[in-house]
This record gives C-alpha cells, structure tokens and sequence, in this order.
C-alpha cells in the first residue's frame, strides 16, 4: 500500500532537533557531498559487532543542518520490477540474519525461486522481484540482497510513495541512501517517469563515492542457508545522492545497474531506503514542465 507520511514526533531521551516539514536551507547550493548522521540500534546487544547475525535497524537520518528523519517516516521501495540477471546459480540472493526479528526470513535463492534450482529462469527473476521487495520493506540492515559474483544485474525501484527535494538546489539533505558491504562495487542510478523512460541524469557510484557510515561504523554478516555465518562480519557502507544531482526535483521510479569499472566490481550488496525532505505539503502543489 503507497503512503505518504509527515514527521511528528521526536526520538523519545533525544535532544530537540528540527524535524522534516521545517522551512529548508536558505540559498544552500552547496556542491559538497553532505555526511548525514546515521544512527542505529541493535536490541539484545551492548556491542554492535555482536549483531551481525540479529537485527541491525537504522533508528533515524541526521542531516548536517540539523533536520532529523526517524524511521517511522522512512519510504521504501514499494515493488521491485524487471530485474535481469543472467549470472551463475548459487550467487544472487536475498538474506537476513538468523537472530533477526525484522524483515525477511533466511536466505533465498533466484535460481531455487520456481522450485528448480538448476538455472534462472523468467519466473525467478518475477518471484526474485518480489522477493527482493519483502527484503527491502524494512529498516533492518542486515535484511538486504547480495551477489557474490561478477556478473551485471539491473532491476527498477517503484518507491512506495513519491519522494521530493526539500530545496531544488544541492543541499545537505540527500533523498536516496544506498548501503552496500565494504563499498567496493560499481552501480548507476537512472531516474525514471512513470512509463519508465529515463528522466534527469543518470548517476554512477564508484567505490570511492561510497562511505563509512558516521558517527558510527556499521557491521552486518553474510549467511549460509542453514544459518551459519561466512567470512566473519563486514563494514556496511553507504552512499547518499540528492535527487538534484539527479536532474529532478520528484521521483518514484529509479533503475539501478551494477556494472564493472572505475576501480570497482559488479558483485553489489545493496539495502535502499528513500526519504522524502521537502518541507509538505507546500512542495506537492508546485508544479515542473
């Protein structure tokens, strides 16, 4: 279901802060690459290392100016649409710690989607799609897709609600947060209309583009389908845009291509969270040619 929602309430035991809705940064055309604050927590475990296999939730977006976001009014993809992968079996999943609560469950497959594991057929990319949607629809970290091989996949995001600018210049409020293990990979995000024609300009991550997540790193882990955990524990990393570099002002649709080059690699990790940082509803009754 597509919802629209406005912030609120503050973070109970936090220090005030201004929220989304407040008028947004005078004359900002900063072409700097903003560091919003990321905030998580990890229930059941003093150490945040010690949840890489439980919930990993990310609590609440700071932005550099201040204006905070909580996690109640994160925007999701809503439905996740043509997803190409023609890469070998046992390599794309979608996987979620085995203590977590949130999200998900488990590990799954796209080769296993249609119940014959032996190669990737339509149908599994179909039941892949909504399956990376279930994976998607939540603030836990650790609930995310993987490919662990050097093979290109794309796919389109329909988020579940339209995101705007809060200011149609570059500000300090980026819109689109991508998390990506070690930030070593390669993507390009494309803005789409609702037709799925490119709109604005499309943006290519590099893994130098993509960052430790501050004030605080961020650990997550890899699974087996049993439940065991692989190679240890990651750094989570993310990258955030504003959807100015994007050429729009307004967007819901958003195609996403992993692709080798740059110094990177195809094998993307990837969680997407959107956040809508206009100041509502008075940027919804402008209107753009």
């Amino acid at each position: 279901m597509h919802r629209r929602t406005t912030v609120t309430a503050l973070l109970a035991g936090t220090v005030a802060v201004p929220l989304l809705g407040a008028a947004p940064p005078s004359g900002s055309t900063s072409s700097a690459t903003p560091r919003p604050s990321l905030y998580t927590v990890t229930p059941g475990y003093g150490n945040p290392r010690d949840a890489v296999g439980a919930d990993v939730l990310l609590d609440r977006i700071v932005f550099e100016d201040g204006v905070t976001v909580q996690s109640t009014q994160f925007i999701y993809p809503g439905e996740v649409e043509s997803v190409v992968y023609n890469g070998p079996v046992d390599k794309f999943r979608t996987m979620n710690g085995p203590l977590a609560t949130v999200g998900s469950p488990g590990v799954r497959y796209i080769e296993d989607m249609d119940g014959n594991g032996a190669s990737v057929s339509t149908q599994d990319r179909e039941l892949f799609a909504a399956q990376m949607e279930s994976t998607w629809a939540n603030n836990n970290l650790n609930n995310r897709i993987h490919l662990h091989a050097q093979s290109v996949y794309s796919f389109i995001v329909d988020l579940e609600t339209t995101v705007w600018d809060s200011d149609f210049a570059l500000d300090l409020r980026p819109e689109i947060f991508i998390f990506e293990d070690q930030g070593n990979s390669v993507l390009t995000i494309q803005p789409l209309d609702e037709d799925g024609a490119n709109i604005g300009t499309a943006v290519e991550v590099r893994a130098v583009d993509i960052r430790s997540i501050t004030p605080n790193k961020v650990w997550v882990g890899r699974f087996a389908e049993n439940g065991a955990l692989q190679s240890g524990t990651y750094e989570l990393k993310v990258f955030s845009v504003d959807l100015t570099r994007l050429g729009v002002a307004h967007v819901r649709r958003l195609k996403i291509t992993t692709a080798i080059g740059n110094g990177g690699e195809a094998s993307a990790d990837l969680k997407i969270i959107a956040v809508d940082t206009s100041p509502a509803p008075a940027a919804q009754t402008m209107t753009f040619d």
